[in-house]
């Protein structure tokens, strides 16, 4: 009996530790959730202030969710300081209320809180340390020969459809030798946390306005770390010996298609 105890446990043990991360979408560049208040309460000013509540909570878990890079979530961040989690709390207490409205299931508001700007997710979260961007490699570090310029192109995208890229506030591109092509090394910390260096879209058609009316599309050869995209040495040259031209990259006008 006692055998087959332990044999219980570790196979508990064993489920637990292979339960799926719920990562959060940060697609669309605000975080929203909804609370409820119990239909029961007869004051509705209170049914209001419950689902507030209940919002505020959900808000919280769905923050900690987000990737900040390939390896740190907001979860990762708030169980090692204190004071991030001040932070949090703060941002998600002022939160906007977007919606309210009661039905058959109780009382309902929406928040919603954004992931970059002055009080956002992004300004709680990332470490604000004065560093000076890095310069983009050059093109011939990844191959000996740079692409004939087809451009001039206003922006990239990274077609990572079908991967299974997850949002992250701070990802990166690189190649399959793991050499950086462009990350949060080559932008200063307001640059991050006010606008971030990376949108996402869900199509390659749609969503995709910040790569500008003409951008390089290349397509990711698999995912790095969940978050980072990883690209050919060809593709990495084309992308770096193309922006040598306009300069999209310095200006963050790159996209990730999930």
């Amino acid at each position: 009996m006692k055998k087959v105890f332990s044999v219980i446990v570790a196979l508990a043990m064993m489920l637990m530790g292979c339960t799926a991360f719920a990562a959060t979408d940060i697609t669309d560049g605000v975080i929203k959730v909804e609370g409820v208040g119990a239909l029961q309460n007869p004051n509705p000013a209170a049914g209001y202030r419950a689902a507030k509540m209940d919002a505020m909570r959900n808000a919280l878990e769905e923050a900690q969710g987000v990737y900040i890079d390939s390896e740190t979530t907001v979860r990762d961040s708030v169980m090692a300081s204190d004071v991030i989690k001040t932070r949090i709390n703060g941002m998600i207490k002022g939160a906007k209320v977007v919606q309210r409205y009661k039905d058959a299931d109780g009382y309902h508001v929406v928040i919603e809180f954004p992931v970059h700007g002055a009080q956002s997710l992004a300004a709680a979260v990332m470490p604000a340390t004065a560093t000076t961007p890095a310069p983009l490699p050059a093109a011939t570090t990844f191959v000996p020969e740079i692409p004939v310029s087809t451009g001039p192109y206003t922006g990239l995208i990274v077609d990572c459809t079908g991967l299974g890229l997850e949002t992250a506030m701070a990802p990166g591109v690189f190649t399959a030798d793991h050499q950086l092509v462009y990350g949060q090394a080559n932008f200063s910390y307001d640059q991050v946390v006010n606008k971030g260096y990376v949108g996402y879209a869900r199509s390659i058609n749609s969503g995709v306005s910040r790569a500008g009316s003409n951008p390089l599309i290349v397509r990711a050869q698999s995912v790095q770390g969940f978050v980072n995209p990883v690209v050919s040495a060809a593709d990495a040259a084309k992308i770096l010996s193309e922006n040598q031209i306009t300069g999209f990259l310095g200006q963050g006008n790159v996209v990730f298609v999930k």
